[in-house]
This record gives structure tokens, sequence and C-alpha cells, in this order.
């Protein structure tokens, strides 16, 4: 479990474009439940482009009592590519969001497999958990 803090931003407009509070990244473990504060806005989330689907950025805002549920690549590792890893990115907030300037706060859990657990699949030669990590 780790908390996820993002500091106050102010003068939001001063902020060049390709800032980001988190840059574009999948997660390696199996699988991220992650608990945003509503009113904490930011969380992007897109295809893998392994999919070959296309599309772009859409908001994953945060939801009373939601969970954001993202796919790691240990995950699509061992589904043999059926299950793909999603990129997630958090944006820089908006001047409305900044107006006053306040922190960004998330949780996130992070499942992985025991470091014993043989990691096997069609696509891949088998790997041990702890070795993938």
């Amino acid at each position: 479990l780790r908390l996820l803090p993002s500091p106050p931003v102010e003068n939001v407009e001063d902020i060049p474009a390709g800032y980001w509070r988190a840059g574009p990244h999948t997660d390696f473990c199996c699988i991220t439940l992650l608990f945003q504060r509503p009113g904490n806005e930011g969380l992007e989330c897109a295809a893998n482009p392994r999919a070959g689907t296309g599309g772009g950025w859409l908001k994953v805002d945060p939801v009373e009592g939601g969970i954001a549920v993202n796919i790691g690549d240990m995950l699509g590792r061992w589904s043999n590519g059926r299950l793909l890893s999603n990129l997630h990115r958090v944006r820089m907030p908006t001047k409305a969001e900044a107006t006053p300037p306040k922190p960004r706060y998330s949780m996130a859990f992070f499942m992985q497999a025991d470091r014993h657990a043989l990691i096997e699949s069609d696509g891949h030669e088998p790997i041990t958990a702890g070795d993938y990590l």
C-alpha cells in the first residue's frame, strides 16, 4: 500500500506543456487498485499501444467509494498477452482545480504474485515472479 501525494501547484498557467504529476507509464505488478479522493482529478488512462486500438487519453475522475483497477505488466505476461497493461498518467491541475492551490492524494495497492510463483505462458520462458520484478 503506497500513499501517492502530489504537492499543491501554484501559478499553474506558468507550467510548460508536457509536465506531469506522474508521466505516462504502466505498472509492472499484476493488478493495481487505486483509491482516489473526490476533488483530486488528474488521472488519465489510455489503451496499451500493443492493443492496436488507437484512441486517446480518457479522464478517470474519482468517484466516492470507487476504485480504479489497472492491469499490470506481470499479469499481461502471465495471460500470454490476452490482458494488456494500460498506460496511465496524472496531468497537472487546471487553473480552476488549482484555485486555491491544493495537494492531490491517492493510494495504490500493488498486487503481485509471491516471489516464488512461476509465471508461465506460451509466448515467454518461465520466470519466477521474484526474478520478473
